[in-house]
Order: structure tokens, then C-alpha cells, then sequence
């Protein structure tokens, strides 16, 4: 039996919400992908290409809302709040 504190693999990532959000709903609906992606070391890469996704994508959003006409600091807020409830 193989036992991965998820915790400790977590704790020693730099990363974002949104990749660790991302992570976790892989634990919870493909857990031997996510010890695939543990035992080979590439979690720390696959949490870096979700956050530059995540960054190209925060800004295209903002944008959109700039052009309905909002301004910045609401636009930015809004964006956030659209990826809290994508997690």
C-alpha cells in the first residue's frame, strides 16, 4: 500500500490557489493521476502551467469587462471573483 501525505507534497509548492484547487479536485475524482504526478516530481511544473494559464486568462477577463465599460479596480474584482467560484 502506497500512503502520499498530500499535505507535506502541498506545503512545499509555490503556487497559487487556483492550481491547488485544480489539484484537488484531481485527488478527489482521479487519485492515482494525481500520485502519478507526485512520485514523478512534476507537480511544481504542473502547478506553474496553471498559473501562467490562469494569469493569461485573468487578464483576457478584465479586458472583456473593461470594454462593458467598468472601470479597472471593479473589472479586477470581478475577474477574481470569477475564478473563486471556478474553483
Amino acid at each position: 500500500m502506497l500512503r502520499i501525505k498530500c499535505e507535506e507534497v502541498e506545503a512545499a509548492l509555490r503556487t497559487t490557489e487556483q492550481p491547488l484547487a485544480k489539484m484537488h479536485r484531481l485527488l478527489d475524482n482521479k487519485p492515482i493521476e494525481y500520485v502519478a504526478i507526485a512520485l514523478s516530481g512534476e507537480m511544481q511544473a504542473y502547478c506553474d502551467s496553471e498559473d501562467d494559464m490562469v494569469k493569461g486568462m485573468f487578464g483576457t477577463i478584465v479586458q472583456g469587462y473593461l470594454k462593458k465599460g467598468y472601470n479597472r479596480a471593479t473589472a479586477e474584482i470581478m475577474a477574481r471573483e470569477f475564478f473563486r467560484y471556478e474553483s
